[in-house]
């Protein structure tokens, strides 16, 4: 199975933290994250190893089509917006959760904006797209453009 490029931006989930020496808290996922990225491999042959994925997110193949999941749990269903430029799939949406008042994040995995830049393997006929968003699951079927389909080729003896 190919992993394709999945790009999440404020996408935060961590249970533990770590405090730098400035005082400020960071998740300890991050934490360690970064001290392998620095560490051991150059970040350049990561990437080109490891593209960038996320959790809560699938891409299926289906015959002419791909089928996009998007898990966004606590969304505003009003405020997601999905766009396609060339073979690129970018959802956005706003989180309905909101801090308490008065409250000071030490951090935030959930809340705020969202957004998914999904690269996809060829391009796809954005007019013809539908997306459905339901419990918490966003699942978007792109159809391929009629030239990325796969073409019968008939074969003549002599």
């Amino acid at each position: 199975m190919v992993r394709l490029p999945i790009a999440r931006k404020n996408h935060r989930q961590s249970v533990a933290a770590a405090r730098r020496s400035g005082g400020e808290v960071v998740p300890l996922r991050q934490m360690l994250s970064r001290l392998f990225d620095e560490s051991f491999l150059m970040p350049s042959l990561l990437d080109e190893m490891f593209p960038a994925s996320s959790d809560g997110s699938n891409l299926y193949e289906a015959g002419d089509s791909y089928i996009v999941q998007l898990a966004m749990p606590g969304v505003k269903p009003n405020s997601i917006s999905c766009t396609v430029e060339g073979n690129v799939l970018t959802c956005t949406s706003e989180s309905a959760v909101q801090a308490p008042e008065k409250a000071t994040p030490i951090w935030e995995s959930i809340g705020g904006q969202n957004e998914y830049q999904i690269q996809l393997p060829t391009e796809v006929d954005a007019a013809n797209a539908h997306a459905n968003y339901e419990h918490g699951i966003l699942t978007i079927t792109l159809p391929k453009v009629a030239h990325a389909r796969a073409q019968a080729i008939k074969v003549t003896t002599k």
